[in-house]
């Protein structure tokens, strides 16, 4: 189940119980692999191992979901626009009349859309696995300050608080006799009432956010007490810094010529 208007997933996985910031560090880091990764061979490494990590979290069937309708779209594009048109194009794969399909295009596509998976399965994993709220308790405990951690929390529940006002608004609209089925025009047309209600609505809770926030002294210059210390430990923080270097450390090997 999701943890209120997040993308949390409950679980008692290794990776539900780390330290959100050595979840955030290893998103970031396999992101930024994925894509200095000059070959196909290293980048389906990083996708493999996030891979092992969605299993053993347990969110497998739900990111497969989430992960095939944002990739795949892009990954038939790309084969389309890749294998056909690329001035790079030069050694023939197959052919079917004037058509001809090119195996550098079917390669370059394969690369961009692996990197775009890794994008997508880490940013996921550590949305499934990690509550907003914890991921800014440890940014503030660390040192950040309360305004720019309610600004790293309010950037990560953006997207489900917007998805569900709009299925709110929705159902809503569809209770007073709005068709919001049939055709792709009806389905479009049926869209466009939704947008003002949906605009007004995330401007009235922005405001009532900012009320609740000033009445329990949100602003007050008062040192506050932490509402629970994360579980950290040694092979953690080890964890952390190697992921960390290891961006650095292959930025530099490709250009001096990793392949």
């Amino acid at each position: 189940m999701a943890g209120g208007l997040s993308l949390y997933q409950e679980g008692a996985s290794l990776l539900h119980r780390a330290h959100p910031l050595t979840k955030g560090v290893l998103m970031l880091s396999a992101i930024a692999l994925a894509f200095i990764a000059p070959s196909l061979y290293w980048i389906l490494g990083i996708a493999l191992i996030l891979l092992i990590l969605v299993i053993v979290a347990g969110v497998l069937r739900r990111l497969i979901a989430v992960a095939l309708a944002l990739s795949l779209p892009i990954t038939v594009l790309l084969l389309a626009v890749q294998g056909f048109a690329n001035p790079a194009n030069h050694t023939v794969l197959f052919a079917i009349g004037p058509v001809v399909y090119y195996t550098e295009g079917l390669y370059i596509a394969a690369i961009a859309s692996l990197r775009i998976t890794c994008l997508v399965v880490a940013t996921f994993l550590f949305s499934f696995t990690t509550r907003p709220a914890d991921i800014t308790e440890a940014l503030m405990q660390r040192g950040l300050s309360p305004a720019m951690g309610y600004v790293v929390q309010s950037a990560l529940q953006i997207i489900p608080q917007t998805l569900d006002m709009a299925v709110r608004i929705q159902d809503a609209q569809r209770s007073r006799g709005l068709e919001t089925g049939g055709s792709l025009p009806k389905r479009a047309r049926a869209y466009i009432p939704l947008m003002l209600p949906l605009v007004l609505s995330s401007l009235v809770a922005t405001q009532e956010r900012a009320m609740a926030l000033e009445v329990r002294g949100f602003g007050l210059p008062v040192k506050r007490t932490n509402r629970y210390e994360f579980a950290d430990n040694a092979i953690q923080r080890i964890t952390r810094w190697a992921l960390a270097l290891a961006v650095p450390a292959a930025i530099v090997a490709r250009f001096v010529g990793w392949r």
